[in-house]
């Protein structure tokens, strides 16, 4: 509200009219420079505020004005080089006569502008303006609530200025707006607790009083004085929005007076950067406003907006406090419940006391559960789709539902109002507070109608005539949200979501540990399934090994018992592979070793003991495939029951076992000191074949050399992927 948020509601074409007016109020002066310092703007009586018509000024550079009016407007102009904002000097011209003028100055892009305004108060009347302000601070200091404080404003500006009526006026929510404090004489009616529409007072009318937070119109009778301007500039490109004395709106004086007003002031109060209301002033007669008065009611006003910050803060702060010590709580109490080990569970009598409300909701995967007064399932759930649709996952707060949402209006009753928050992280998806409906008398003045709305931007509207007091019952709308339950809300939905993200993490946890423990279960279970086969396996090549020696021992047949004997070494192989495979943790492979020692012992130990110590082995401990080192067992097992068998006529003797690693694979030789084979292969037997057949299926090859000083067979074979093939009918490579 300005005089009256009607006079501030422009058409398209007036909206630039504040900032390019292209005439100013009649009662003062207007100079403009360029940066070369000539006149190029100029409007009202110069004759009577420098004693130079405008026609000797516009288009002069300010040295020619020096040459004409002296050593004291020389010294004003001395004073205007600087870029100075603001008062500048009480200016007397010549001849004397003509009265004091106040004179300000607003440097801009275009260059410099100065105002001359008629100096109305004596220099005792302003400090006793300066007294009067201090007075005014002193009582704005004084601990109250909001609404003392308001009347306390509007009393002392008026105490300051003189207006017939002081309005403190606060904007709502939606441009709409509200007198919320009066300081009054009879000879105007009171206006408190009246609204005025926010079609009135669209957003596009206030950004003016951000910038130029003083307006002041002596007369409202007043015909304008249009801007003039030199012939290379236009009237209407010279931005006067700094200036005091622009002209405003013939929307604006009509209004004025429709209200029976002659005179008004108006002060902006700005809150954190925005427009959070003005102080309109009005008065019955023309009335001019001294500018030492002006700038103490500008300071004022200052003061004010501090005041109503600091109390807002001190409320919010107080009401965060609160809330956060409820949340704190509570959430202290979800930790507690997970840390020992429970699921967490939201009891909605306590969510419902987070925030204040009347009823509360949780939407969790279509499922909806409720409590207190709210909508039904159905009604809620349509509502929480909305809310993902719209919201985009922000917290959502209104006081008139169904401004946003026709569809909500049959359950105004019970969510007017509704604030909602996100969790999600395997939480809730929505949690939502409903405040019920209220009923609500709005004293408008005049009736709203005459306001046009809904258009965008919205056409000049007919002049609103009356002001006369007007009653209306607003339903479907409640309490509006503060910024602190807002932000408790927030708070609450982001710590909800940590907290169901950890309890999420330590289920799984928690499952991972059960599935680990069920695997190291069976692991244990396999372990001794194995050892039960092992012992099995053991156990039968045993049986076996001790049926084939009770064979050879009972047959009278040498062949025969050879043969068993033979039979007997082959199986002690294939047991000690066994032995070394169970022993090891790793199923794959086979130390080759450890394995040739332990083989050679086991033959030694069962040759008998004429043989003990009598077989050396020195071999590499690289590991080889388990399927190789079978195989390998068997044909070093074939090469010493033959070297035992006639290298020393059957007699014990010293046998050599070497293996190692070359670039080509694996090397293994067994050597003898006997006899020899007399010059020739022997290479009849089964043990020769088997030898051939071993190599084979091992990919490599046999080489054989004896004489006089004995025997050595050298086995090379490969160690890659064709190491192991299955070749038992081919015979293997053997050379003499």
């Amino acid at each position: 509200m300005g005089f009256s948020p009607q006079m501030h509601h422009h058409s398209p074409g007036e909206r630039d009219s504040s900032r390019f007016p292209a005439a100013i109020q009649p009662h003062g002066a207007l100079l403009s420079f360029d940066g070369l310092g000539v006149v190029t703007h100029l409007a009202g009586d110069t004759c009577r505020a420098i004693g130079v018509p405008p026609e000797a000024l516009l288009g002069q550079p300010i040295g020619t004005l020096v040459d004409r009016q002296g050593r004291e407007l020389a010294q004003l102009m001395d004073r205007l080089d600087s870029p100075q904002h603001g008062f500048v000097a009480k200016w007397h011209p010549q001849p004397p006569g003509g009265g004091a003028w106040d004179i300000t100055a607003h440097p801009g892009r275009q260059g410099t502008i100065i105002e001359f305004e008629p100096a109305v108060a004596a220099n005792a009347e302003a400090a006793a303006s300066m007294a009067r302000l201090s007075r005014a601070m002193a009582s704005l200091d004084r601990p109250g609530e909001h609404d003392d404080l308001f009347g306390t404003m509007a009393a002392e500006v008026r105490r300051l200025a003189g207006f017939d009526r002081v309005l403190v006026y606060r904007f709502l929510e939606g441009d709409a707006g509200e007198v919320v404090g009066e300081a009054r004489s009879d000879t105007l009616p009171s206006l408190l607790d009246h609204r005025f529409p926010g079609s009135g007072f669209p957003g596009q009318a206030r950004k003016p009083f951000l910038r130029n937070r003083f307006t002041v119109v002596p007369d409202a009778h007043y015909i304008p004085a249009p801007l003039r301007s030199s012939g290379r500039r236009d009237a209407a490109t010279l931005d006067m929005s700094d200036c005091s004395l622009r002209s405003v709106s013939p929307l604006q004086l009509e209004s004025l007076k429709s209200m029976g007003v002659a005179s008004a002031m108006t002060l902006s109060i700005v809150v954190g950067n925005e427009l959070w209301g003005l102080v309109a002033c009005h008065h019955r007669e023309p009335r001019h406003v001294a500018y030492e008065v002006r700038e103490a009611c500008r300071h004022l006003a200052r003061v004010f907006a501090h005041r109503i910050q600091d109390r807002e803060e001190a409320r919010h702060q107080r009401q965060s406090a609160r809330l956060r010590h409820l949340r704190r709580a509570w959430l202290d109490d979800l930790r507690e419940m997970l840390e020992g080990g429970r699921a967490l569970e939201l009891e909605l009598g306590r969510l419902a006391t987070m925030v204040p409300c009347d009823g509360v909701a949780r939407v969790s995967q279509g499922r909806i559960e409720l409590y207190g007064h709210t909508p039904g399932t159905v009604e809620t759930a349509a509502l929480a789709d909305w809310l993902k649709q719209s919201s985009n996952h922000e917290v959502f707060a209104t006081h008139h539902l169904a401004g946003h949402l026709g569809a909500a209006r049959p359950c105004a009753r019970e969510a007017a109002g509704v604030l909602a928050t996100f969790v999600d992280a395997n939480g809730p998806d929505m949690l939502l507070w409903f405040r019920s409906g209220q009923v609500t008398r709005v004293t408008w003045a005049g009736h709203p109608a005459d306001a046009c709305a809904g258009a965008d931007p919205p056409p000049l509207p007919a002049l609103q005539t009356s002001f006369a007091t007007w009653e209306q019952t607003i339903h479907q709308t409640t309490r509006p949200w503060t910024r602190a339950e807002v932000g408790a809300a927030r708070q609450l939905g982001c710590s909800l979501a940590a907290l169901f993200q950890q309890q999420a993490v330590r289920n799984l946890d928690q499952r991972l540990r059960e599935t680990l423990a069920e695997q190291q279960s069976l692991v244990a279970q396999k372990h001794v399934l194995m050892q039960e086969v092992h012992h099995r396996v053991q156990n039968s090549l045993q049986i076996v090994n001790s049926m084939l020696q009770l064979q050879a021992r009972q047959t009278p047949d040498r062949d025969v018992r050879t043969q068993f004997e033979g039979a007997v070494n082959r199986l002690m192989a294939v047991s000690a592979v066994h032995r070394h495979l169970w022993r090891s943790s790793d199923a794959q492979s086979v130390q080759l070793g450890p394995y040739l020692k332990e083989l050679c012992a086991d033959l030694m130990s069962s040759w008998g003991d004429g043989w003990s110590g009598r077989v050396a082995v020195e071999a590499t401990d690289a590991a080889i495939p388990s399927q190789t080192a079978v195989t390998l067992a068997l044909l070093v097992t074939e090469l010493l029951t033959n070297a035992a068998k006639y290298a020393y006529a059957g007699a014990p003797g010293p046998v050599e076992v070497r293996a190692d690693r070359t670039d080509y694979g694996l090397r293994v030789r067994v050597r003898d000191q006997g006899l020899g084979m007399h010059g020739r292969v022997q290479g009849g037997g089964l043990g020769s074949k088997l030898i051939r057949i071993f190599t084979a299926q091992l990919g490599g090859d046999a080489q054989t050399v004896t004489g006089t000083d004995g025997t050595t067979v050298t086995i090379t074979v490969p160690l890659g992927p064709g190491a192991n093939r299955d070749c038992s009918d081919a015979p293997g490579k053997t050379t003499a």
